[in-house]
């Protein structure tokens, strides 16, 4: 049997290999069932080096799939009858590489040296290309190139990291342990994830858990910055964990004038202008600014961002910030991204497809939630009603299938506005748009103890997808001055349920 120490062949123009291990390895195939099985399932044709060993692996799958037994004679048929048995060294070479009988410890030794090999010569083969267009290609952006070369290494090394299969035995200890582990951390709470910091939205949820991607999306202006800058807030505020915002649309200094109204209930259009009311709202904002100084939320407001940027700040970032909980990208339709020669994708519909699988494998990598902004489709707009579905989703089917959570954001008093005929009146006991207009204006100067400017507006916040659990509907306030969502009190849902059972 050849040396357990095996080496590789090694010389300065040649790509790596060990011929020692792929003979053992195709040998063992033709000896005994169960190994050809694991020797299938782990290896693939291309995982082989030499020309000849690639053609018989080529013949013993091929007789694998069509269910007739592997041995020498059944794969020298094989290769006869394609008129390759010659060209491997005859059925001579056939019995030379069963002429070793391995153990199953020493097969997995020979299979590693071979997968080995082949991720090794994946990865000096990508070096080499990216080398070469360095040299040979004109290079329009240093940035894309590199993360393009980036992106390219790692495709090359990923091989390495596919698990193999086990069994639900190997999982149940696992599974048992986490169960204990979050028993043990939430007690008697709705939430597994990060919270919302909305009770009824952590109920439907249990939280934003590592690695969903959840998208967030509204007709413009009706709220869905506004909402993901207050799940940002709340999580750096009240749980002290990192959070990041790459922001397409809006600069840093004007997220951060939302999340000091947001925080302190000072009118947003007062804080921008500098044209406070009172001393006492200026020391509310001062001291607004202070805790939001002391929170680690990160803003990259780059304008149309490239993809890959994203991918590679959030994983800097996370080395930096391990509590990193949550990654927010406001809004999908304005990332970019560009193909190996800089071209751009065919289609919109491709563009996404790819941004949403890369947005739900960075929540994967990072085992951190992936908020996504998007933009609902005018079709929503043209119905009797206006209450959204998914299929409003530009570019739904895609987004539909990555995302782990859909919440879909509804407003009576913004659709009420466009409409010719009055929404506002009352009819079979309904909820009129000014009845929860005026319950959550009346709930919110309660909180505060003095009036409010007309600013709140009831909001639907729709989970219309959700893998792991229900769907099912929260009901909040929008103070749209202070940029603010809050949950209504139990008067105000009793006062609201009151009047929708009206005759």
């Amino acid at each position: 049997m050849p040396a357990r120490k095996a080496t590789n062949k090694k010389v300065a123009t040649e790509l790596p290999y060990n011929a020692d291990a792929e003979r053992v390895v195709l040998g063992s195939a033709m000896l005994k069932k169960d190994y050809c099985l694991d020797i299938l399932n782990t290896l693939e044709e291309g995982d082989f080096f030499l020309g000849k060993h690639q053609i018989i692996f080529r013949a013993i799958a091929s007789l694998a799939v069509r269910g007739i037994d592997v041995d020498v004679l059944t794969v020298a048929e094989e290769l006869d009858n394609l008129k390759e048995l010659e060209n491997i060294g005859g059925a001579k070479y056939l019995a030379e590489c069963t002429n070793t009988m391995v153990a199953p410890s020493t097969l997995t030794f020979y299979i590693r040296i071979i997968q080995d090999n082949s991720v090794l010569r994946n990865m000096l083969k990508t070096i080499r290309e990216i080398d070469s267009e360095y040299k040979n290609e004109e290079i329009e952006s240093i940035n894309d190139f590199i993360l393009d070369s980036e992106n390219r290494f790692k495709a090359s090394i990923a091989k390495r990291h596919i698990s193999s299969f086990v069994t639900t035995g190997d999982i149940a200890p696992t599974i048992q342990e986490n169960l204990e582990t979050l028993q043990d951390a939430v007690g008697d709470s709705d939430v597994i994830g990060v919270s919302t910091g909305y009770d009824r939205l952590n109920q439907i949820t249990q939280g934003f858990k590592p690695g969903e991607l959840i998208v967030v999306a509204a007709r413009p202006a009706v709220g869905k910055t506004a909402l993901c800058l207050n799940f940002a807030h709340k999580i750096a505020t009240h749980s002290k964990k990192a959070v990041a915002i790459f922001s397409l649309e809006m600069s840093k200094e004007q997220l951060f004038n939302r999340l000091v109204a947001m925080d302190c209930c000072v009118d947003a259009k007062r804080i921008n202008s500098g044209r406070l009311n009172s001393a006492t709202e200026k020391v509310k904002v001062l001291n607004s600014i202070k805790t939001l100084a002391g929170s680690k939320i990160y803003i990259d407001d780059t304008p149309s961002i490239k993809l890959n940027d994203i991918i590679t700040k959030s994983t800097k970032l996370q080395a930096h910030e391990p509590d990193l909980a949550l990654i927010v990208v406001d809004y999908l339709g304005l990332v970019q991204i560009a193909s190996k020669n800089g071209r751009s994708p065919d289609s919109r519909q491709e563009e996404v497809r790819q941004i949403s699988l890369a947005l739900k494998a960075l929540a994967r990598d990072l085992k951190v939630p992936v908020i996504a902004v998007s933009q609902l489709s005018r079709a929503v707009e043209k119905r009797e009603s206006q209450r959204p579905v998914m299929s409003d989703l530009r570019d739904s089917g895609n987004i539909e299938q990555d995302a782990d959570i859909v919440i879909l954001l509804y407003r009576e008093d913004y659709y009420a506005d466009k409409k010719t005929t009055s929404a506002a009146n009352k009819k079979g006991g309904q909820l009129t748009a000014n009845d929860k207009f005026e319950l959550a204006k009346a709930q919110k100067e309660k909180d505060l103890g003095a009036e409010i400017p007309g600013n709140a507006s009831y909001t639907e916040v729709i989970v219309a997808k959700n893998r792991a659990g229900q769907t099912g509907t929260a009901r909040l306030f929008f103070y749209k001055d202070y940029v603010r969502f809050d949950s209504p009190s139990k008067e105000w849902e009793d006062a609201m349920n009151a009047i929708a059972n009206e005759d």
